[in-house]
C-alpha cells in the first residue's frame, strides 16, 4: 500500500497553460511539519496578482495538520503530495520535476511574497532568452518581531569562497535551465549555494538582480546556529564538486573560518540590539 497522498485541481485533470502574454509561472512550496505557518505562504501566493500561476505543494509525510490544510485548500492548489522525502533538496527536487510552467520558483512554508512580486519578475525578464535566473532583496524577519532588509550581494569572491550571499527565496528560474541541474540532495544546507554557485560560474550574465524585496524570510532556528563542522565540511564538497581545485577549496576554507564569527555577531545583533535602537529598514 502506497503511503503517497495527493490532491489538486491537477489531479482532476484541470492543467494551466502559458500563452505569449502571460507564461505559466510554477511556485513550489516544500514543507515538513509546517502547519503552522504554511497558511501564510500560501496566502502570498494566492493573493499575486498575476493571473498565471501554478501552485505546487510537496509535503515530507507531516503529521501535524498540514495535509488537513492542503486538502482544505484543495480548490486553490493546482498540485500537492504528501509523502517522505530524504530532506528539502530531495523536495525541491520533486518539486522542480512536477512543474509545467515557463519559470520556476522556490518558496518555503516559513517565508512569504511580496505583493506583486511574480508580476514583478515576469515583467523584468520579459522577452529576453539569455536570463534564466531573477533574484532579488528580501526581508528578513526574526523571532523578536524585528525585521531588516537584506540585498543581495553580488560578489563573485564572497558567493564562491563563503556561502549563499544571494537571496534563495527570491529566485524565479527558468524551468528548462533546472532540466538536468538539480539540487544536490546529500547536502543538508548548502544545495542551494551549490546550485547557485554553478550557474554564476557557468555564466553571471544570465543572471537579472532586481533591486528591491521580493520575498520574506523567517530567520531562527537551523539559519542561525549552523555549527562550524558543518560550514567547512559542505563548503569543502562544494569546492570539490565545482572543481575549484586544491588552492581554492583552501582559500575558501580559510574565509568560511574567519567569517564564521562576525557573521554569527551579525546575526545576534540583529535578534537583540538592533531592535533596542530602534533601527528599522524601510
Amino acid at each position: 500500500m502506497s503511503d503517497t497522498l495527493k490532491g489538486g485541481r491537477r489531479e482532476r485533470g484541470q492543467q494551466r497553460s502559458s500563452s505569449p502574454d502571460q507564461p505559466l509561472v510554477s511556485i513550489v512550496t516544500v514543507v515538513f511539519n509546517g502547519a503552522a505557518t504554511l497558511e501564510r505562504t500560501m496566502q502570498s501566493v494566492f493573493t499575486q496578482s498575476y493571473p498565471n500561476i501554478e501552485y505546487i505543494i510537496v509535503d515530507g509525510g507531516s503529521k501535524d495538520g498540514t495535509v488537513e490544510l492542503l486538502r482544505k485548500h484543495e480548490e486553490r492548489l493546482d498540485l500537492w503530495v504528501s509523502e517522505r522525502d530524504r530532506g528539502i533538496y530531495d523536495a525541491m527536487n520533486k518539486g522542480v520535476a512536477l512543474c509545467s510552467g515557463e519559470w520556476v520558483a522556490l518558496i518555503n512554508a516559513d517565508d512569504w511574497y511580496e505583493p506583486d512580486t511574480v508580476a514583478r519578475v515576469v515583467k523584468a525578464a520579459g522577452r529576453q532568452p539569455d536570463i534564466n535566473i531573477v533574484h532579488g532583496d528580501i526581508w528578513i524577519h526574526y523571532p523578536n518581531g524585528h525585521k531588516k532588509l537584506k540585498r543581495a550581494k553580488r560578489n563573485g569572491f564572497l558567493l564562491k569562497y563563503w556561502e549563499m550571499v544571494l537571496n534563495h527565496p527570491s529566485f524565479f528560474v527558468r524551468r528548462s535551465y533546472y532540466q538536468g541541474r538539480p539540487f544536490d540532495a546529500t547536502l543538508r544546507v548548502s544545495g542551494d549555494h551549490k546550485w547557485t554557485l554553478a550557474a554564476w560560474l557557468r555564466s553571471k550574465e544570465q543572471f537579472l538582480y532586481l533591486p528591491e524585496p521580493l520575498a520574506n524570510f523567517t530567520a531562527g532556528g537551523a539559519s542561525m546556529t549552523i555549527p562550524l563542522k558543518r560550514v567547512l565540511s559542505e563548503g569543502r564538497r562544494v569546492s570539490h564538486d565545482l572543481g575549484l581545485g586544491a588552492f581554492g577549496t583552501f582559500i575558501g576554507q580559510v574565509t568560511r573560518t574567519l567569517l564564521y564569527v562576525p557573521q554569527y555577531l551579525k546575526l545576534q545583533f540583529n535578534q537583540y540590539v538592533s531592535p533596542l535602537l530602534g533601527k528599522r529598514d524601510r
